[in-house]
C-alpha cells in the first residue's frame, strides 16, 4: 500500500521539497494517513488531497485532507 500527497488543482504528486511531479512511481510514500496529514498540515502543503494505492484495488481511493487524521492541533513531539 502506498499514501501519497496530490494537488487537486493541479493533480501532481509530492515527490520532496523541491517540488511536485506526474507521475505517482516518483512521489514520496508517507506510509500512513497520519504521516501525509501531519507533514500537509505542518508544511502548509497547498489544496493537498492524500491518495491511498492498493495493489487489491483496481483504482486509488483520494480523500480530502482533514486535521482529525494527524491531531493537528497537538505538538509534534513532547521533550520530557
Amino acid at each position: 500500500m502506498g499514501v501519497f500527497l496530490r494537488n487537486q488543482n493541479t493533480r501532481l504528486y509530492w515527490a520532496d521539497l523541491n517540488g511536485w511531479i506526474a507521475g505517482v512511481e516518483q512521489a514520496f510514500d508517507f506510509s500512513s494517513v497520519p504521516r501525509a496529514a501531519r507533514f500537509a498540515f505542518d508544511e502548509k502543503v497547498p489544496d493537498a488531497e492524500i491518495v491511498v494505492r492498493c495493489d487489491l484495488l483496481e483504482q486509488e481511493v483520494a480523500v480530502p485532507l482533514l486535521p482529525q487524521w494527524c491531531d493537528a492541533h497537538e505538538p509534534r513531539s513532547t521533550a520530557n
